[in-house]
């Protein structure tokens, strides 16, 4: 038991270094357009992310068939289950959202990097921003957060519920502290944020497409209805 207990720590500590090089390499389509945003930069960025999102949907593929990880085809048919468990998760990370909101304003708490940097964008390039916050954004970080994270950690012999509980937190403080650094009511917001999202890929039975959609339906949702 001891070894197996080090064998997932291990994991875990593995697929989390990973994870922040994908993501940053995933992110390389918004420094495109920070540079200089104009139609043509526009285009490449998002024709990047295209083939960036295709590159991290085979990677998650690939682990999962690897390790042995069942895993929701990108084609299989949506059933009303997982539409629900969409809405449910969204409204969930929203509510989180304007909680959060709340504080920050009640409390005077300064943005995290990442809201400033988000702030900036939308400022300079609404449409991009828009477009990456509510579409390719959330996609690319469901496959690499979500899918390739837990198709890496939890294998077969890792299915046990607190092996799960394990990977939902840790997976969500990574997502947190990659969201908001350090700083303390960001990073609990953003690390339940990820908690939520992590719950949802394992009762949509690794359905990564719930995940990436519900994401999707939630930052719509904060950047809608959520005051700045």
């Amino acid at each position: 038991m001891l070894q197996k207990n080090l064998r997932f720590i291990g994991n875990l500590l593995t697929v989390s270094v990973l994870s922040v090089i994908i993501v940053n390499i995933s992110s390389l389509p918004v420094y495109i357009y920070l540079i200089t945003a104009n139609w043509f930069t526009l285009l490449v960025s998002f024709s990047l992310y295209a083939v960036i999102i295709v590159f991290l949907y085979n990677i998650y593929k690939t682990t999962a068939e690897l390790r042995q990880f069942d895993f929701r085809p990108w084609r299989a048919r949506l059933n009303k289950r997982a539409l629900l468990l969409m809405v449910i998760g969204a409204v969930i990370i929203v509510a989180l959202a304007f909680g959060y909101a709340k504080l920050t304003a009640v409390w005077h708490i300064t943005e995290s990097g990442n809201e400033r940097a988000l702030d900036l964008l939308l400022r300079k390039n609404p449409v991009a921003m828009t477009l990456d916050a509510d579409i390719f954004g959330p996609i690319a970080e469901e496959l690499s957060f979500r899918g390739f994270f837990f198709s890496y950690v939890l294998s077969d012999q890792y299915l046990g519920r607190e092996y799960q509980a394990a990977t939902i937190v840790i997976n969500g403080l990574l997502f947190g502290y990659l969201h908001s650094g350090n700083s303390l009511v960001p990073l609990a917001y953003y690390t339940l944020f990820g908690m939520v999202l992590g719950t949802i890929y394992l009762l949509s039975k690794h359905d990564i497409r719930v995940n990436s959609e519900t994401h999707m339906l939630a930052n719509m949702g904060i950047l809608w209805l959520v005051p700045s």
